[in-house]
């Protein structure tokens, strides 16, 4: 399997806890409250699956790889980059206005974090991983790939999501 095709796999989990977020934020726009351990449950995933599993592995061993082959994809990487850090502080956000229990903040990060990684992620499958696929041999991928590989997920995060899902998303359709 190509590096490309691993990442689209964390892509639709991470997705799948965007779908989450965004049904918490409008309960609490909607007057409900915050559960606590959810969100917790929900910043768990960001930090470990999203950021430290998906992120890591792209700035680790993809990003590198295909600077090695071709420096002309500077500057989308460090659009990349950028997004990526930006995702890491709206995170903080969510966190601090979950502890600070301030509903209205909590959505306003939520919807501005969900927007901006279903962007991101559309660029990466749309835009960077075209350029990937046409800049890396394929020795070179199996290089991201055996990398990638070294990476592990916590099953409890997996279901942790699961559960959520059921919880906010079977009861909103």
């Amino acid at each position: 399997m190509k590096c490309t095709e691993l990442l689209i796999q964390d892509h639709k989990v991470i997705l799948r806890c965007l779908s989450v977020i965004e049904q918490v934020a409008a309960r609490v726009e909607n007057g409900g409250q915050l559960e606590e351990a959810d969100v917790a449950a929900l910043l768990r995933f960001l930090r470990s699956f999203a950021d430290e599993h998906h992120q890591v592995k792209e700035e680790s061993a993809l990003f590198p790889e295909l600077v090695r082959a071709s420096s002309a994809q500077d500057g989308q990487l460090h659009q990349m980059l950028f997004e990526h850090d930006q995702e890491r502080s709206l995170v903080e956000g969510l966190e601090a206005s979950l502890y600070a229990k301030k509903g209205a903040e909590f959505s306003y990060f939520a919807n501005r974090l969900t927007d901006l990684i279903r962007n991101h992620i559309y660029k990466e499958d749309n835009i960077l991983f075209d350029i990937v696929e046409r800049t890396l041999s394929p020795e070179q991928d199996e290089k991201v790939v055996a990398e990638f590989n070294t990476f592990q997920v916590n099953p409890s995060l997996l279901a942790d999501l699961r559960r959520l899902e059921w919880k906010y998303l079977s009861k909103a359709a």
